[in-house]
């Protein structure tokens, strides 16, 4: 008789147990009463700094004047042995030098406005030339208690906190999502900033879209000591045959 009331009052527990770990393991928690729209013009733009590599492509209708203005530029100093694609390295003073127009300023600047620039100093000498911009050492760094941490390469010209979580392979269970970590340098000043993924305000945060070389570092909850061990790692079999063996019992009676 007692074994008939346990189950129920097992799997009460299991379902209490369940929601409120849940809770624990998704993010924006307070999504289902948030709603509304963020403009993309309140979205921080990615801005250059000293260390970035660009890579700048001015195409004109003369093949040979574009040859001049995109010569094959290797990459000095620890860079180049890193792999990196080729570019422009903006130097410690925010500076680049380029083919005939020489040194330009380039520090907090968005491409858009490096486009912009680089356009009206070509006007002098060149006409209906065409200028893209793109970084090309754009990288971010995952720390912590995540499943696969590491060093990314970011193709795009911008990446969220979510996206640099999914090339980590999400946050592990034992995670603490209410307190990551982002470590961002600007003008040689370190900054620090805790983001709590089960707030929707993350969403607007100047840190929910990445610079380059950010490191978002993910602390690992009180949980942690215990979802190592053996016992904990066993738990769920250990449940799967005591169920099993409840089960038995009762249809046998």
């Amino acid at each position: 008789m007692g074994l008939k009331f346990s189950l129920p009052l097992i799997l009460a527990l299991v379902i209490v147990s369940g929601c409120a770990s849940t809770q624990k393991l998704t993010y924006f928690n307070d999504i289902a009463a948030a709603a509304g729209a963020d403009s993309l013009s309140r979205m921080q733009q990615l801005k250059i700094q000293p260390g970035d590599i660009l890579q700048i492509t001015i195409t004109t209708l003369d093949k040979e004047v574009s040859q001049i203005f995109n010569p094959n530029i290797a990459v000095s100093g620890p860079a180049a042995g890193n792999g990196m694609e080729q570019g422009y390295l903006v130097d410690s003073t925010g500076n680049i030098s380029l083919p005939v127009i020489g040194k330009i300023n380039v520090k907090d600047k968005t491409t858009a406005a490096i486009n912009d620039l680089v356009s009206q100093e070509l006007e002098k000498t060149v006409r209906n030339a065409y200028v893209s911009t793109r970084l090309v050492n754009f990288r971010i760094s995952v720390l912590g208690d995540v499943a696969r941490p590491g060093s990314f390469r970011i193709g795009a010209e911008r990446a969220s906190l979510l996206d640099a979580l999914s090339m980590a392979g999400d946050l592990n269970v034992t995670a603490k999502r209410d307190d990551i970590m982002i470590i961002r340098e600007v003008n040689g000043i370190k900054t620090y900033a805790s983001i709590n993924l089960n707030d929707s305000k993350t969403l607007s945060s100047p840190y929910y879209y990445l610079s380059n070389n950010d490191v978002i570092y993910v602390k690992p909850g009180p949980d942690r000591k215990f979802a190592t061990s053996k016992t904990i790692q066993l738990l769920p079999a250990i449940i799967g045959v005591i169920s099993l063996i409840t089960t038995i019992v009762i249809l046998s009676k």
